[in-house]
């Protein structure tokens, strides 16, 4: 054997075992899957579905007084700060007026002296004291003039303390000891913090579907997003021309340290649908201009185009495409791809 031949067969070899090594290394990049991306899953069951209308308003006190000053004067009693809690019927502001004073004592006296001379008049009547004549009697000695003039003089002297309608704390501050006020001027606020609710403004579409008693779902950011159940008080009658909306008020429940003003999310219950098959709202995706979701099967996201029921509360009925007990992507579906191997991460 010649030296080229044997140089033309080592040659040979050489690509054959290089042609067999590209077949196994492509044989196993194709046995090879890319790897798993991680997702959250929530599984699908059947749950009782609450639809809703959602609005954001604010906290209020359902029982407010505003106290205004029914006459002139200087202050001399007012709450030191806000948050100092009254009695019902406890003086808050008082006003000192000396002409109501003066007043109040020339109607006194006068009275005084209208009612002797009424009994003396009563005494030395010749004839039966029938009450005809005890209220002609009461015309001409002017007793029945100056009881009028002291029941107004005791109004206006009484108007200088102004006083609670219940139990409360002030909430607003705005005369001082030492100012002068005048009729009519807003002196300060005292709220009812055991009495709160919640008012929101709706359009004239969800206003339609809200009646007094309905559920309320209230959540408040300020304590955390703590969500409590109250029931709508009243539906305004009528619908705001320029907004085309109208108010809803919200009863709530007594909670800790909320106070008014604080902001609520208010989710009113329009209907109740019980045993539907739900799912979380955040699952699902808009492909094609339909409704699908990606479900989990043997590892791999498998998708799902799905026909869709009411809704409410963060979660949605599916009619059909998912069966109970199926676990549907919740997070990291927005890339995926049909078969796309995943893993659940919750």
């Amino acid at each position: 054997m010649t030296r080229r031949v044997i140089i033309v067969i080592l040659g040979a070899a050489v690509l054959s075992l290089a042609a067999c090594g590209g077949e196994e290394e492509e044989a196993e990049m194709e046995e090879l899957e890319p790897s798993p991306l991680p997702v959250t899953a929530e599984t699908a069951t059947v749950d009782t579905l609450f639809a809703v209308v959602g609005a954001t308003g604010r906290v209020s006190s359902a029982r407010t007084q505003t106290l205004t000053a029914q006459l002139q004067g200087e202050v001399v009693q007012a709450p030191e700060y806000v948050g100092v809690s009254v009695s019902d019927g406890e003086v808050v502001y008082r006003i000192a007026s000396g002409e109501s004073a003066s007043r109040l004592s020339a109607a006194s006296s006068s009275y005084r002296n209208a009612q002797a001379l009424y009994e003396f008049e009563c005494e030395n009547y010749r004839g039966e004291l029938t009450q005809e004549v005890k209220s002609m009697l009461r015309q001409t000695t002017g007793l029945a003039d100056a009881q009028t003039a002291l029941a107004s003089a005791q109004t206006q002297y009484g108007n200088s303390a102004i006083t609670a309608g219940f139990d409360g704390v002030v909430s607003d501050i705005n005369a001082r000891e030492g100012m002068v006020v005048y009729p009519g001027t807003v002196l300060g606020e005292i709220i009812d913090p055991s009495s709160l609710q919640a008012e929101v403004s709706l359009d004239e579409r969800e206003l339609a579907m809200c009646s007094p008693g309905q559920r309320v779902y209230v959540t408040i950011p300020s304590l955390n997003d703590t969500t409590v159940i109250g029931s709508v008080a009243s539906v305004s009658p009528v619908v705001d021309p320029s907004m085309r909306a109208g108010e809803v008020i919200v009863d709530l429940p007594a909670v800790a340290n909320l106070r008014s003003g604080a902001t609520a999310r208010v989710e009113i219950v329009t209907s109740v649908h019980p045993d539907e098959l739900v799912i979380p709202l955040e699952a699902v995706l808009i492909r094609d201009d339909r409704d699908m979701v990606f479900v989990v099967t043997d590892g791999h996201a498998d998708w799902r185009y799905v026909t869709l029921g009411p809704e409410g509360r963060g979660i949605v009925a599916v009619e059909e495409g998912v069966e109970p007990g199926e676990q549907v992507i919740t997070n990291g579906h927005y890339s995926l791809a049909h078969d796309a191997p995943v893993a659940v991460v919750n």
